[in-house]
């Protein structure tokens, strides 16, 4: 005979046991749409001439925060792994687009490399994969033959060699585009006109469908997508752009598409959609030339300058004599950084409270110091140029890459669905913080995170 302890305990186990069972069997119905729209600045949402139903529709059933901050430097790869870690590119291990080894002397776009050469952490993908859900990635950075990912169709910077029905498996399995094509799909057309300015926004259209209909035929758990014409559009003529303002209702049609595949699929209910951006962007109308200052202080044999938009990284050469040399680097800096559109000097000890990695860590760094101008000026090393005056540029330069804490550098984050509070408004959140909400929402572990759950969001 049982005893009456004993069955007690018996009672307590089982109750656990369906406690257990009931928790994961509502991770199991839970789904997160996470949707990058590149460049879609947190002030581009707030001006309500965009026409933008489908995500305001999101905002307005869920929580739209007023600002969200990106990562230094302020530009696509860099920004997306810290969306999917949630740790900063010091972390992580993406600091740049573009990349030179200073030792072997390759240069290649971030792109180019398999997710195991770059991202040095694990990833929401590795995370819910290990939880047993279906994933999905679509043109989503830094995917390259990921192994935690069910269905990919991986981002590339330069187009695709592509045939009819041949193309490279590192960049979509075969078996899912047959897939796609049997459904009706056209994504030959996606890849033919992978490289056509004019017709990109008419790929971000059908990398959507596609999009959606994994969403509608396996319902995944977790799906990342990466929307892209509103970058380029913005690149070439700028964020106030009629065109450009035109992409980001192309982005929003795209977003509808999801929203519909959801319902199609009738787990409308247990769907979270999260739309976020990597950056967002500025036009810049001048430069300035930091150059004529490396003879002034006599280090133009011993010092490097390498442009890249705002930030000048200032490499001390083998030249360099550490024990007579300081004192001229130093008036170099102070010189530099009194000239007009020069904000600020980054010294080593503070490249970690920026996110990024010091140039001894990293033989991707460019230097041991920046130069940071303000927003509205560009950095350039011109050895013809005797002035350091600032002037005009000849073409305006639209881009992003800046400090994330300035403003116009801010992207949109918008969370709503599936518990998640409704009509909110939150402050300011980071990038950081979406990889760990969604592994929040979907019952995963990430360990070693730096950013936090939003609980304010949550319904819960």
């Amino acid at each position: 005979m049982i005893s009456k302890k004993l069955f007690e305990r018996s009672l307590l186990g089982l109750f656990f046991l369906v406690l257990a069972v009931s928790v994961a069997l509502a991770a199991d119905k839970s789904h997160v749409i996470l949707i990058s729209i590149d460049g879609f600045a947190a002030y581009h949402l707030e001006n309500e001439e965009l026409e933008l139903p489908n995500i305001r529709a999101l905002a307005l059933r869920g929580v739209w925060a007023e600002s969200g901050e990106t990562v230094f430097p302020s530009v696509t790869h860099p920004s997306h792994a810290t969306i999917i870690t949630g740790v900063s590119p010091r972390v992580h291990g993406v600091i740049r687009n573009r990349v030179r080894n200073r030792e072997t002397g390759e240069s290649f776009h971030i792109s180019e490399k398999s997710r195991a050469e770059l991202i040095e952490v694990s990833t929401l993908f590795d995370a819910a994969k290990k939880k047993g859900f279906t994933t999905t990635a679509m043109f989503w950075p830094e995917t390259k033959g990921d192994s935690s990912l069910d269905f990919n169709i991986i981002h590339e910077h330069r187009p695709p060699r592509y045939e009819k029905g041949q193309l490279d498996p590192s960049i979509a399995k075969p078996e899912f585009l047959e897939e796609l094509r049997a459904a009706g799909i056209p994504i030959d057309l996606y890849f033919e006109w992978y490289s056509d300015f004019a017709l990109k926004g008419a790929r971000d259209i059908i990398l959507a469908q596609a999009t959606g209909y994994v969403i509608r035929k396996h319902k995944p758990g977790l799906v990342a997508t990466l929307i892209s014409v509103t970058d380029s559009r913005q690149h070439r003529y700028g964020p106030d752009h009629y065109l450009s303002k035109a992409a980001l209702t192309t982005a929003d049609h795209c977003v509808g598409i999801l929203r519909q595949a959801v319902r199609d699929a009738g787990i409308e209910d247990e769907t979270t959609f999260i739309i976020t951006a990597d950056h967002g962007f500025h036009s810049v109308k001048y430069d300035v030339n930091l150059h004529p200052l490396l003879s002034d202080v006599a280090l133009a044999e011993k010092v490097t300058l390498h442009e890249d938009g705002w930030t000048m990284f200032v490499e001390l050469t083998e030249s360099f004599d550490p024990a007579q040399d300081p004192p001229s680097l130093e008036r170099f800096l102070q010189k530099a950084v009194q000239l007009e559109g020069v904000s600020k000097i980054v010294r080593p000890e503070q490249f970690h409270d920026l996110g990024t990695r010091r140039y001894e860590e990293d033989p991707h760094v460019p230097g041991h110091y920046m130069v940071i101008a303000d927003i509205d000026t560009h950095l350039v090393s011109d050895a013809s140029n005797p002035s350091t005056k600032r002037y005009r540029k000849k073409e305006i330069s639209h881009g992003h890459g800046y400090l994330p804490s300035h403003p116009r550098m801010y992207p949109v984050f918008v969370i709503s669905g599936h518990r998640i509070k409704r009509g909110e408004r939150i402050g300011h959140i980071r990038n950081h913080d979406i990889a760990p909400t969604i592994a929040h929402l979907l019952d995963l572990e990430m360990k070693d995170v730096e950013g936090r759950v939003l609980k304010e969001v949550l319904a819960e």
